[in-house]
């Protein structure tokens, strides 16, 4: 389903309440750009190295489009559904924000991209914005500093041969000290020009200000009259005596208004917090209206809503899967959290915060391989996994838009595969643990032809459970009617539905079967879940654990 700026609102609601009772989650990312230096070592780089290049190369090129294939389980029919999203990341910021983002691309990934047939008036002019939690902080400090000063205006330097303007000044400083020598008796307020004439000085204060004039106003009460504030209108300038009380509540109210604004503009990101189980407190409880309205004869209202979503995204913890996704991990860290660490170690600590456990395919088809680096697509592990019936894998009939479309490196479509991936491997290890041959690489158990085809009838299956699944009269197929959905009451943050252990023997049996991904904290976790694949390094793997970085070499048997 493809995503964008004018359907974000609509879709947000859906995709959190969807991701809060997922079991696992399939991410892919397609960059600006990933070049390394040429590397002038004489010796293959260790991982820590290889992250020191990936992080130049986070800091430097941005995420474009992120794809997100959400998975739901339904251990009663052993059947997984899935649901593949395709979003545009636009580099823009609101400029109101007042957060300036840098943006570069590198020559190869766009020619690449381009080739693609990826668009960049698309990226920028439909894309979905965001806001990091680095960028967010710091829009709220600049906002902070707004609210506190009445003006970002400079002051006005007057020279010394300015006669104009230092006689008006003059005057001015005259007329607010014969206000102030008034005592009690005075006016609350004083207004310059005043509206009637008063005793003045020979050079008059004109009726009405300039824009130059109100600034030299404001600046004299500011630096000479400490004890008083000014105000501008459209002709004159009103000053009274400060008020602490309704100082403060004037901050509040503009800095209350300002951080609405930021939270608006956080976009993309909720998305993001949703996936680490992060803070999602001040998202509007009214974003959920959609949702609410879907649902069918709803029992509670829209706060009700929001809060159980999000204390549902609290306590689901979905497994994040990938395809080589060790630098997935280090662009989503940049993109929507904030600055990368100094240190693998460090980032090893912060990433597994975020994400408790992770599952990357490329480890899972590669597992136990020499540290020689292995060509191998992810369409390619497709092809190679086409002819395995189990576990029971369908799209859900409202994700048509890549029924007939093949999109290799379009984000969504990538996920999707990582999911398929994902979970025929997942069972396939649990029924068949000796699967790979000696070099530690699962065999190519049909022709490059035959697992063509047998991807491209899998795929029929797929279209035809989707059909089968109808339920309307109109034609799903057609990715205009991708649409969004009626929500039953207990569909709605459904707890219980990532792979923990929950002691049901009958899911347990169809898990220990393959027919079901193994559970968490089974062996098949301790051998594949936490390791990342990094070819081209002499460990070729990283072990991510509690805030403990382990790497490995692997030896070719």
């Amino acid at each position: 389903m493809e995503i964008e700026i004018t359907n974000f609102p609509d879709y947000l609601p859906f995709i959190l309440n969807d991701i809060s009772s997922s079991c696992c989650i399939s991410i892919d990312f397609e960059l600006s750009g990933l070049a390394f230096p040429p590397s002038t070592r004489a010796e293959t780089p260790t991982v820590q190295e290889r992250y020191l290049e990936a992080k130049e190369a986070a800091e430097r090129y941005q995420i474009l489009q992120v794809g997100l294939t959400i998975c739901h389980e339904n251990p009663t029919t052993a059947t997984y559904t899935l649901k593949p999203y395709n979003f545009n990341i636009s580099p823009i910021t609101n400029p109101g924000m007042d957060v300036h983002r840098n943006w570069v691309f590198g020559s190869r990934s766009m020619e690449f991209l381009l080739n693609q047939g990826f668009s960049i008036d698309t990226m920028c002019n439909t894309g979905v914005r965001y806001l990091s939690r680095e960028e967010e902080e710091l829009a709220i400090q600049i906002a902070v500093e707004k609210s506190r000063c009445r003006t970002s205006i400079p002051d006005l330097k007057i020279q010394e041969d300015d006669r104009e303007c230092l006689e008006f000044l003059q005057s001015s400083r005259l007329t607010i000290n014969s206000w102030l020598a008034e005592g009690a008796k005075r006016q609350e307020w004083l207004n310059i020009p005043p509206p009637t004439p008063v005793p003045s000085p020979p050079r008059q204060i004109p009726l009405g200000l300039s824009s130059t004039q109100k600034r030299l106003v404001h600046q004299l009460v500011s630096i000479e009259y400490p004890g008083l504030t000014s105000r501008g209108a459209s002709t004159f300038v009103q000053i009274q005596n400060r008020n602490p009380d309704a100082e403060r509540r004037s901050f509040e109210t503009k800095l209350k208004t300002r951080k609405q604004r930021i939270r608006n503009n956080i976009g993309f990101r909720w998305i993001a917090e949703a996936l680490v189980g992060g803070n999602l407190n001040e998202l509007d409880p009214e974003v959920f209206e959609p949702l609410l309205r879907r649902i069918k004869n709803p029992m509670l209202d829209v706060q009700q809503l929001s809060e159980r979503v999000k204390r549902q995204l609290k306590q689901n913890r979905p497994v994040m899967v990938g395809h080589n996704m060790f630098f997935d991990l280090l662009f989503f860290y940049r993109c929507f959290i904030g600055s990368l660490p100094d240190t693998l170690q460090e980032f090893n600590g912060a990433i597994h915060d975020l994400f408790p456990m992770l599952a990357d395919t490329k480890y899972l088809a590669t597992h136990d391989c020499g540290i020689m680096a292995r060509h191998s697509s992810l369409e390619d592990l497709n092809n190679n996994l086409a002819h395995l019936k189990y576990p029971k894998i369908e799209l859900d009939v409202r994700f048509t838009k890549y029924k007939s479309r093949r999109c290799a490196h379009e984000a969504g479509y990538d996920s999707l595969l990582t999911a398929l991936a994902f979970i025929k491997l997942g069972g396939n290890l649990q029924r068949n643990p000796a699967l790979f041959d000696h070099t530690g690489e699962m065999p190519a158990l049909y022709s490059a032809e035959d697992s063509q085809s047998l991807f491209s009838i899998a795929m029929q299956q797929l279209d035809h459970q989707i059909s089968s699944a109808k339920s309307e009269s109109h034609e799903f197929f057609d990715q205009e009617c991708e649409i969004i959905p009626t929500v039953d009451e207990e569909q709605v943050a459904e707890p219980g539905r990532s792979w923990e252990d929950y002691g049901d023997r009958q899911i347990t049996n169809l898990a220990n079967r393959g027919m079901l991904v193994p559970r968490l904290g089974t062996v098949f976790w301790s051998n594949y879940g936490n390791k990342l694949r990094v070819f081209g390094t002499r460990e070729g793997i990283i072990r991510v654990t509690d805030h403990q970085i382990k790497v490995g070499v692997l030896i070719e048997l």
